[in-house]
C-alpha cells in the first residue's frame, strides 16, 4: 500500500478550498428580496470577488506549505 504524504494531503486539501470557496462565494451574493408580490434576483459582485479572494489566498497558502515541505526533502 502507497502511503500518502503531507505535501499530497495539503494539495487535495488547496483544490478542496478552492472548489468549495467558488460555490460559497456564488451561494453568498446570490439573493433574493421579495417585496409587494415580486421577486427580485439580486446578485452582489462585490461579496463574492471578497469570499473568492479569501477562498484563493486559502488555497494558495495550502499550496505554498506544499511546495515548501517538498523542497525541504530534497
Amino acid at each position: 500500500m502507497k502511503k500518502v504524504t503531507m505535501q499530497k494531503l495539503l494539495r487535495i486539501t488547496a483544490v478542496l478550498i478552492f472548489i468549495i470557496g467558488a460555490g460559497i462565494g456564488y451561494d453568498m451574493a446570490d439573493k433574493q428580496i421579495v417585496g409587494s408580490g415580486f421577486v427580485f434576483e439580486n446578485f452582489d459582485l462585490w461579496l463574492a470577488l471578497l469570499c473568492w479572494f479569501i477562498a484563493f489566498a486559502l488555497g494558495l497558502l495550502f499550496l505554498a506549505a506544499a511546495r515548501i515541505m517538498d523542497l525541504l526533502e530534497r
